[in-house]
């Protein structure tokens, strides 16, 4: 039976105050069209850097690289004209992208490697609006994660080497069969400086998101990448959010999710036992323009007990902040605390890192992460988990980056014999 509580009404009214709320000034974001392969830059953008529009703009800009490889540029250029005319003509846009993640650590309970992989083909179709300022279009994402070659994935190599928390290959995992993952309207409203979605949702583009919540950048541990102390739920779950600016620096956001969905499976039949993953979210920036490098975040989330699973409801509170000081460094801290209740990972965590720009083609990224394990996920009696990570991305062209990477996790809980181990490994990212 489907059940709906006042917090879901709540949540329902905000929502509806964001897209009707009047914002007066604002700027207007700008791109130039020889920055862009395809000319994406202009593609209308709602949620966090994970979100389909937001990942088919990054990745069809012409990155400096190291190596020209004209050659190939010449031969790729035809694809990317038509993938222009589509825009320009239809405005359609699409990509592809893959990510290859081995990684090796110095001690295990069983295999000490691991080899996974996430695979994207996604696009954005604007079918109202497309000269004006309220677009509303259909974004899609077909999606897989898997071990290669027979390997487990980084997945299941972190929970071979204990941790609780701080998954050290977090979202590369081997369960996700391939799946319509997303699959929404999105519409922009309030000169697009407030959107709504609303159909199958990647809820970590929404839930708590801030520019180092995604894959591209150069973290692969959950302490960095989704807070651990916030709840979650399948990646395709049926759902709606709502943000957007009530004032030219403040934005606030409602959002709701399928508690019971499952990542790589096209389920629609868990929406009727009504138990939901609901959010509120209020934020600060300089400006819209500006929301991007310099921003303030809290978000309060409640999960519903999830009867069939077993798992209690549980509720929390996360803060998200960064700060781009320049064009060299760009810090930023997240922390949170929970219940311990909804299966989330953490009742506590904090993390704290830096992006450090080198060269026009090579980025360092360092940080430390802290976590308390879920006594109510994982068992009483464990230690607290630390982490330190550093990486250093090397743009070789356009549309290909590779990215060392190395992991110190000390006191891996589900590991008591174990003070400290080495998690090293090379993430490889091609776009197209």
């Amino acid at each position: 039976m489907f059940h709906c509580q006042p917090h879901k009404f709540a949540a329902l009214g905000l929502a509806f105050f964001i897209i009707t709320a009047p914002v007066s000034a604002q700027e207007n974001e700008t791109t130039t069209e020889d920055e862009y392969q395809s000319g994406y830059g202009d593609i209308p953008e709602f949620g966090g850097p994970d979100g389909v529009s937001a990942e088919l703009a990054r990745n069809d800009q012409k990155r400096e690289a190291t190596y020209a490889f004209d050659g190939a540029q010449r031969l790729l250029a035809p694809y990317f004209d038509w993938k222009r005319r589509l825009n320009d003509d239809h405005g359609l846009s699409l990509g592809f992208q893959y990510y290859l993640l081995p990684q090796v650590a110095t001690s295990s309970r069983g295999d000490d490697d691991a080899l996974g992989s996430i695979f994207r083909f996604q696009g954005s179709w604007t079918l109202f609006g497309r000269d004006g300022v309220n677009p509303g279009r259909i974004e899609w994402r077909v999606e897989n994660r898997t071990d290669v070659f027979g390997q487990q994935s980084p997945n299941d190599l972190s929970g071979q080497i204990g941790a609780a928390a701080l998954n050290t290959g977090f979202g590369y995992s081997s369960g996700f069969k391939t799946d319509l993952a997303v699959l929404n309207w999105t519409q922009g409203f309030n000169n697009s400086t407030a959107g709504a979605a609303v159909g199958r949702l990647a809820f970590d583009v929404y839930l708590d998101a801030m520019p180092f919540q995604t894959f591209s950048r150069g973290f692969m541990n959950r302490a960095f990448l989704v807070n651990p102390t916030i709840g979650t739920t399948g990646i395709g779950a049926i759902g709606a959010v709502a943000k957007g600016f009530i004032t030219d620096q403040i934005w606030i956001g409602a959002q709701i999710h399928d508690g019971n969905a499952a990542s790589g499976d096209f389920d629609w039949d868990t929406v009727g036992e009504g138990e939901w993953l609901s959010a509120v979210e209020i934020g600060w920036s300089p400006s819209f323009a500006d929301r991007k490098k310099q921003m303030v975040q809290f978000t309060y989330w409640q999960k519903d007990a999830r009867t069939l699973a077993g798992v209690p409801k549980g509720s929390g509170w996360a803060v998200s902040a960064v700060h781009k000081l320049n064009e060299t460094y760009f810090p930023f801290v997240r922390f949170g605390h929970s219940d311990g209740g909804a299966g989330v990972a953490a009742e506590d965590a904090f993390s704290i890192g830096v992006e450090i720009t080198r060269r026009f083609d090579e980025i360092w990224t360092i940080g430390a992460g802290w976590a308390n394990p879920s006594a109510r996920t994982s068992g009483p009696g464990l230690s607290d988990e630390w982490v330190v990570e550093s990486s250093y991305k090397f743009q070789l062209s356009r549309n290909f980056s590779l990215t060392p990477d190395v992991q110190i996790l000390f006191n891996p809980a589900n590991n008591p014999g174990k003070s400290s181990i080495w998690v090293g490994g090379v993430r490889f990212i091609l776009t197209l």
